[in-house]
């Protein structure tokens, strides 16, 4: 059973990890209610003495921070891409600079194996390698995902909508993958999960990006989105 000291070191590492994605939030809500759930999950995982229900609440508060983060960002950004689609029409990604995207996917994909190999002995997670591998990841994350007027420009309204449940599951996937492997104390097994994660991030990239990619060369209409 984790000491309170082990219990409190895993809910900073999470409140490093939804401190980004809260400051997101707030500046698309200017609203600090949303916030309230996951700080009660945060103060219940480390109250708790089960490892268990610990790591669960843990887990409970980082999606529902990431949550409230995406969906608040997508309805700003919706609404900001509609009135920039009426007064200039569209422009390729709107405005999403695909060599900044790529920066951050290789930046974050080599933060995270660096974080990985950093952290190969040992009984417990070293808190360094672990700021590493989790800042590459949510790098990487924020590189891949893209917006969902981006989406239903280029592919159309009903192939957006599936590609919105794949963006946001695989960020599930991957970051579940992760943070299981947080919980064992064999090293081999921690970077077994690390691994594992590139495969959510990976399935994203093929299914969003490549399809994307192609997209560019296809002349749109200003009006195909809104129709």
């Amino acid at each position: 059973m984790p000491n309170f000291g082990e219990r409190l070191l895993a809910a900073a590492i999470f409140l490093a990890l939804e401190v980004p994605l809260a400051v997101i939030a707030y500046r698309v809500t200017h609203r600090l209610r949303p916030f309230l759930v996951p700080a009660a999950l945060i103060v219940a995982a480390v109250v708790v003495r089960d490892p268990a229900w610990g790591a669960l609440l843990l887990l409970a508060s980082l999606f529902t921070m990431f949550g409230q983060a995406i969906g608040a960002r997508v309805r700003k950004t919706v609404a900001e891409e509609r009135r920039q689609l009426a007064a200039q029409g569209p422009s390729p990604w709107l405005g999403q600079s695909r060599r900044s995207s790529l920066t951050l996917i290789a930046v974050g994909v080599v933060a995270m194996l660096a974080g990985i190999g950093g952290d190969t002995s040992g009984p417990t997670s070293d808190w360094i390698a672990i700021l590493v591998y989790y800042s590459g990841s949510i790098m990487l994350g924020i590189g891949l995902f893209r917006r969902h007027t981006v989406l239903v420009l280029y592919l159309g309204r009903r192939r957006a909508r599936w590609l919105e449940v794949i963006q946001v599951s695989t960020a599930f996937v991957a970051y579940g993958l992760a943070t299981a492997g947080e919980f064992s104390p064999d090293p081999g097994r921690r970077m077994a999960f690390r691994l594992l994660s590139f495969i959510p991030f990976g399935l994203h990239f093929l299914f969003v990006w490549i399809p994307l990619m192609k997209a560019q060369e296809r002349p749109v209409l200003a009006e195909t989105p809104f129709a």
